[in-house]
């Protein structure tokens, strides 16, 4: 979504668009597997919008997520933890395309 001044805003309304298919859309374009689980690239919003994002997805489906600070100072990125993985997988895996398996580790 975008605001008025064209900057990606996270609407406070997004939590019943988050669905499976949605997920894993965000994931096979943004995300990326690491050893402390799957990044997902959410450097141009706003921390408050990336914890926001961290809640919806412990309180729809029980992932454990963390914003991380990334590399560029005022950016962050959002992690579903490692432990997480295996329930992100069980969602999301009849929704990724193949050769984005490895975005899971799989």
């Amino acid at each position: 979504m975008m605001s008025k001044n064209g900057k990606k805003v996270i609407s406070p309304n997004i939590e019943k668009y988050i669905t499976p298919l949605a997920l894993a859309i965000f994931i096979m374009d943004d995300g990326g597997w690491t050893k402390s689980g799957v990044r997902i690239a959410t450097n141009n919003f706003k921390l408050e919008e990336v914890q926001l994002l961290a809640e919806i997805f412990k309180r729809k489906y029980n992932l454990d997520c963390t914003a991380r600070r990334a590399e560029t100072i005022g950016q962050y990125s959002l992690y579903i933890t490692s432990s997480s993985v295996p329930s992100l997988r069980n969602l999301i895996l009849p929704y990724l395309h193949i050769s984005m398996y490895y975005k899971l580790g799989v």
